[in-house]
């Protein structure tokens, strides 16, 4: 009979142990703003995808701020997407395998801005097609770093292609301003004296 209280009771304080630890497991914290190209405005609606080790497993809008937040475990490769119907889909990769077991701290954050611009149909995105930041865990700091040569090296195709983008939607409006003055021309009643 006592031998069953102690099992009993040895496995309520185990259960506890294990309800203690979970609730002060290790997590990263991602959080930021996507905002507008232009404008800098935050901008509301935006997915905000987490993959996980290939499969899709959370997703979220930003708010009307343009603000998100999500959480992350060691132990994985991720992906993030920011995706929304009208604009350039974008992502970033972060390495979560090499977090110790037992890190230094209960938690990582990890504050990613996110700038997006609409789609132009016919106009060549595929610099999108590789992450636009890749993050992993440094031994040597004992934290989740940036790839600083990864960035680096990516930052004067994207620079291209942003100059690029830029005459395209300034050739856009004037296309468009040059239609709506024929549209109005058009309207107009001729008077004849």
């Amino acid at each position: 009979m006592q031998l069953g209280k102690n099992v009993t009771r040895v496995l309520m304080a185990m259960l506890l142990i294990a309800a203690v630890a979970d609730c002060q497991a290790f997590h990263i914290r991602l959080y930021g703003l996507v905002t507008e190209h232009f404008s800098g405005d935050g901008m509301k609606g935006v997915q905000v995808r987490l993959v996980k080790d290939s499969v899709e497993r959370e997703m979220v809008f930003t708010n009307h701020k343009g603000s998100y937040e999500i959480y992350l475990e060691r132990g994985y490769e991720y992906q993030v997407w920011f995706y929304r119907d009208d604009l350039v889909p974008k992502f970033v990769r972060i390495d979560a395998r090499g977090i110790p077991l037992f890190p230094d701290v209960p938690f990582y954050e990890m504050d990613v801005q996110m700038t997006m611009f609409a789609l132009i149909a016919g106009f060549d995105f595929s610099v999108f097609d590789e992450p636009v930041a890749l993050a992993s865990y440094k031994h040597s700091v004992r934290n989740l770093s940036w790839d600083i040569d990864w960035t680096e090296a990516r930052q004067a195709a994207i620079a291209r292609v942003m100059v690029l983008y830029d005459r395209a939607i300034a050739d856009l409006k004037k296309q468009a301003m040059a239609d709506n003055r024929k549209a109005k021309n058009k309207k107009r009643k001729r008077a004849y004296f």
